[in-house]
């Protein structure tokens, strides 16, 4: 892991010559906790969905229902490894350590591959590699700001 981390942070900080400003950078790590938080809170009815309680939040209960296929399963465990990785870095987003902003940068990459191996056709991967490409440069270009 600390190979792939040094290659992005050889790309996103050294060869891409573009940078956020400075005051860019300090919004985003201000509000980088809460934005984790939202996206938890809002994920949390399709982790719900999983254990059948979706029926009563206008989904439906999976473990009812006919025809649901393993990409969508495949899907919420993907979610719930991301909720988890988001929850373990809130205290640490909160604090600026880099333990925070590693379990971000894990979420990330968590999503990234799961949007490069589940594309099913050409424009979803491209649009998952633009999306895992932006996600990577924010977070690297913010990266000296937790310790």
């Amino acid at each position: 892991m600390n190979q792939l981390e040094a290659f992005f942070e050889d790309l996103f900080l050294k060869k891409i010559s573009f940078k956020l400003p400075a005051g860019v950078k300090e919004v985003i790590v201000k509000i980088a906790p809460w934005v984790t938080l939202i996206i938890i809170v809002l994920s949390l009815p399709a982790v719900l969905t999983l254990f059948g309680f979706g029926s009563f939040m206008g989904g439906f209960a999976p473990f009812v229902g006919y025809g649901l296929s393993s990409r969508y399963y495949l899907g919420i465990i993907i979610l719930i490894i991301q909720l988890i990785l988001m929850i373990m870095a809130f205290p640490g987003l909160q604090k600026r350590e880099i333990k925070g902003w590693r379990y971000i940068y894990y979420s990330n990459l968590v999503s990234g591959v799961y949007g490069i191996v589940s594309s099913y056709n050409l424009g979803a991967l491209i649009w998952a590699l633009i999306a895992m490409g932006i996600g990577l440069y924010i977070i690297f270009q913010v990266k000296s700001y937790y310790k």
